[in-house]
């Protein structure tokens, strides 16, 4: 080959290399139809971009909306009618290559139906999500956010009696809105590093129970003036802004907690950072 075919050949090599590294953006809209309210469980998979969960009233177990980098994944919508069971997401391509985490470019929109109750497991690493899981008819929930700054709201009751609402967070902030409406028995939540709110505000019907460790960062808890409150405290270098709380025995109390009609029951852990109690409005 002549110096001249070596020269032109060498030039395109950064744009051939560009090429194959820039996305290939693909957008896809995938559902099932509901054939009947057995309690289904949904693991969903997504570490592209951003995310956005709700309920449905459409006869559907699934409604997703995609948009990926067709280049290093492909969706996953598997279900398995033995087990009750669907599977939902992006999963890398067969060579092997990581899911791409595409910033705000990559996009996950996924409505689950209010008329079947669920256990719903959901991991998350893009660029930020939004869930709002009002109304549905949740049994368990877990939640996993890596860094992925993280909304999750129940404007309206969740109509099952939940298990166990479990949250993991990595190095992100994480913000719950309503949990009351989450209608769950206890509250799980581990955070590594960032801030945490919690509104405990919305439709009580029983006591509550809630561990929650923030290794580094600041934790708000937000509690309706109303619901008793009882808070066991394990921190090192940490702040306590404790309003209208009282110290008794191991314990913090609200005034009036013994009369309360309903309780929360708080075990809050902390590192480095700062925890507060404060007395919303519902």
């Amino acid at each position: 080959m002549s110096a001249v075919r070596w020269a032109a050949a060498l030039a395109l090599v950064p744009q051939l290399l560009e090429a194959q590294g820039s996305p290939q953006w693909r957008s896809v809209d995938i559902s099932r139809q509901l054939r009947d309210s057995v309690p289904q469980r949904v693991k969903v998979r997504y570490t592209a971009g951003r995310v956005d969960v709700r309920g449905t009233s459409d006869p559907v177990l699934y409604a997703m909306h995609l948009r990926y980098d067709e280049g290093h994944a492909t969706p996953l919508h598997a279900y398995d009618a033995d087990q009750r069971s669907v599977r939902l997401g992006l999963e890398p391509l067969a060579d092997g290559a990581r899911v791409r985490r595409s910033g705000e470019d990559g996009e996950l929109r996924l409505a689950l139906p209010r008329a079947v109750p669920l256990d719903l497991d959901l991991q998350f690493g893009g660029a930020g999500a939004r869930l709002d899981l009002g109304g549905l008819a949740l049994r368990s929930l877990r939640l996993d956010c890596g860094a992925t700054e993280a909304v999750l709201a129940f404007a309206t009751p969740n109509i099952e009696r939940m298990r166990e609402l479990e949250v993991n967070v990595g190095a992100a902030d994480f913000t719950a809105q309503r949990l009351a409406n989450a209608n769950a028995d206890l509250l799980l939540i581990r955070a590594g590093a960032g801030a945490v709110d919690l509104d405990f505000s919305g439709r009580w019907s029983r006591d509550l129970a809630a561990n929650v460790r923030v290794a580094v960062g600041k934790l708000v808890v937000r509690i309706p003036p109303d619901v008793g409150v009882r808070v066991e405290l394990h921190r090192f270098a940490v702040g306590f802004e404790h309003e209208g709380l009282v110290k008794r025995d191991d314990a913090w109390y609200s005034e009036g907690y013994d009369a309360a009609q309903y309780k929360l029951r708080l075990h809050a852990e902390s590192v480095f950072g700062g925890i507060q109690i404060r007395r919303s409005v519902r």
